[in-house]
């Protein structure tokens, strides 16, 4: 099948996607607050990770991104130490930081291609299931009008 123009639109609610992406991001930090004390300087991307992927798979690519825009600050000022502080940016930071973007870019593509695709299976299904009603609905007729021929034609 040719691919579908259409399949950017697998989503039909993405500007409901923004609101839930910022609420997701609230999720996640508050998530890593409670348990900053446990876990300290460790993981300290995971919830924000989980949060941009599972936006990424309801809503699309671009909500996913949004949320790397409103995690990435707070990542650095209250999970990268020193904690709580805008200080010199150091190696492992840039590191760190560099891994999450890249790490959750890459997720969120790919998460957003699959989609895409499903999108296009469900357009096919529907396309086919389409085109064998009609071709039913075309036999049918054939058969009608094949019938009546032949019942003028024993007639006569």
């Amino acid at each position: 099948m040719r691919h579908n123009l259409n399949a950017k639109r697998w989503c039909s609610n993405k500007r409901h996607g923004y609101l839930v992406a910022v609420f997701g991001v609230l999720i996640a930090f508050s998530l890593r607050y409670i348990l900053h004390p446990l876990l300290g300087g460790s993981l300290p991307l995971f919830f924000f990770q989980i949060n941009t992927i599972v936006i990424a798979y309801f809503f699309g690519i671009f909500p996913a991104l949004l949320t790397l825009a409103l995690s990435a600050p707070l990542l650095i000022f209250f999970f990268m130490e020193p904690f709580g502080a805008l200080s010199v940016v150091d190696q492992r930071d840039v590191t760190t930081l560099f891994v999450y973007l890249s790490y959750t870019v890459l997720t969120g593509v790919l998460v957003e291609l699959l989609r895409r695709e499903q999108y296009n299976a469900k357009m096919a299904v529907l396309v086919s299931e389409t085109r064998l009603k009609l071709m039913v609905e075309g036999d049918q007729k054939m058969r009608s009008v094949m019938r009546r021929s032949l019942t003028k034609s024993s007639a006569e």
